[in-house]
């Protein structure tokens, strides 16, 4: 019995190392798991970006031919789309003409990336200005 409390028992100063090694570690690991969180939200932000550019330009395209709704159609649909996250907000949508018959009509959009909005603002606390270029053409058998 005696021998297996001997064993129990460790140097004061292992005690000590392992407390300082644990204090290192966990803040390292903290941070490495907030810099991975971080890429997720930029990754999950420009495919929100992308997505919402897309529909923009496939708004345009269903306005009338030749009608300036083709912009105000681009416009609200981009808007609406980024409108579900508080860290992403939309800046500018440019390009979305006038749609005319058999041509295609080109959206690029800009929003900003707010971390500080986030969790992740310890480990990025900065905005970041992220872009997104879509293309879409009306069918060739629609009504004007």
């Amino acid at each position: 019995m005696s021998r297996l409390t001997h064993r129990s028992l460790r140097p004061r100063h292992q005690q000590g190392q392992a407390l300082l090694e644990t204090a290192i570690t966990l803040p390292l690991m903290l941070l490495l798991l907030l810099g991975f969180l971080a890429v997720l939200v930029r990754v999950e932000a420009q495919i929100e970006l992308d997505t919402a550019t897309s529909l923009a330009a496939a708004a345009a395209v269903s306005a009338p031919v030749g009608s300036s709704l083709s912009s105000d159609y681009a416009t609200r649909t981009w808007a609406g789309t980024l409108r579900q996250s508080s860290y992403l907000k939309p800046t500018r949508l440019d390009g979305c003409g006038t749609y005319e018959l058999d041509q295609t009509v080109t959206c690029r959009g800009l929003a900003s990336l707010d971390y500080r909005q986030t969790p992740m603002a310890l480990v990025v606390p900065v905005s970041l200005t992220i872009d997104s270029t879509a293309t879409a053409r009306g069918s060739r058998y629609r009504s004007r």
